[in-house]
């Protein structure tokens, strides 16, 4: 009698370990449902600074307290005259620090300097589920030249927003846009 009851006392304490992270992403990924929901944002850190004309810098899109969630979409728009879109990098949010494979797609709108459009998502896993993640953490990084004098916003325009396996729309309460100075 003995042996089933520690058979299932270790069941539930591997559940315990395994289960409650929820597969949280990045760098605070779920460590179970929170008693009472959090607001879900999105934004840009830094959110302002000052960079030297033919300076290359980044802005990285972090998340906090997204529900769970496999697509993101939005567009990151900018004054061309001052910063010039380099490329996109992803990170560890939804691939949840490499253990999953995604795609990325990040592109300039039409070719035009501007507006830079992207899409992430996770690719389903080999069992037919898309393994949505939730939690904070870094979603992707934005690398961009410093052009021209001046200051520009960063600012999240047209966001699609997150969607969950299931095809419904994950809320996020805002979306905190940046700042650039090139002197």
């Amino acid at each position: 009698m003995r042996q089933p009851i520690l058979l299932f006392a270790g069941l539930l304490a591997t559940l315990a370990i395994h289960g409650c992270g929820g597969g949280g992403g990045g760098g605070g990924g779920g460590g179970g449902v929170p008693s009472q929901p959090s607001a879900a944002e999105v934004s840009l850190f830094p959110s302002s600074g000052m960079v030297s004309k033919g300076q290359d810098f980044t802005r990285t899109v972090d998340v906090k307290n997204v529900g769970k969630t496999f697509f993101v979409a939005f567009d990151v728009t900018y004054d061309p005259k001052v910063i010039k879109y380099v490329d996109t990098v992803e990170d560890s949010f939804l691939n949840r620090n490499n253990q999953d494979q995604t795609t990325l797609q990040a592109a300039l709108q039409n070719g035009v300097e501007g507006r830079v459009t992207i899409g992430l998502t996770r690719q389903p896993d080999p069992f037919g589920g898309r393994g949505d993640v939730y939690g904070s953490g870094q979603l992707l990084t934005l690398h961009f030249k410093a052009v021209g004098p001046g200051t520009t916003s960063l600012s999240f325009s047209d966001p699609k927003g997150f969607v969950d396996s299931t095809n419904n729309t994950v809320s996020i309460d805002a979306w905190q846009d940046g700042t650039v100075t090139v002197q």
